[in-house]
């Protein structure tokens, strides 16, 4: 029975896993079609993430980016988190920090919307 389970569980991680990557597609195909509005920037940082890169356990470094904004659309305001459908892995601070300078807190920026879900957003479309 514990190794059904276990089986399960790794169906049900495959199968989020799947929705989520599904999901991110849509959102690239559909998003240079979607409309757009004016938001605001609230958050745009660059974050390390380490791994193991050996056996020997010495660390490999990814940079990533973090992006928070708010927009309105008919009357409802959002916040969203989404740059881009697929997010980015940088191999080094500085192309993260490149990648988000155009979207520091307190600036005015576009936002794509799903008009069929008007909370997915992005902010670079395709």
């Amino acid at each position: 029975m514990p190794d059904d389970l276990g089986k399960y569980l790794i169906i049900a991680f495959v199968l989020i896993l799947g929705v989520a990557a599904w999901r991110a597609w849509q959102i690239k195909e559909g998003s240079p079609n979607w409309p757009s509005v004016e938001g605001e920037m609230l958050e745009a940082r660059a974050r390390q993430h380490n791994e193991t890169g050996d056996q020997r356990g010495t660390p490999t470094h990814h940079w990533f980016t973090e992006v928070r904004y708010r927009y309105t659309v008919n009357g409802v305001t959002y916040t969203g988190d989404r740059l881009r459908a697929f997010g980015l892995n940088h191999f080094d601070e500085q192309q993260a920090l490149t990648e988000i300078a155009p979207f520091q807190p307190g600036t005015k920026v576009k936002v794509y919307y799903d008009p069929a879900k008007p909370s997915s957003s992005v902010l670079i479309p395709g």
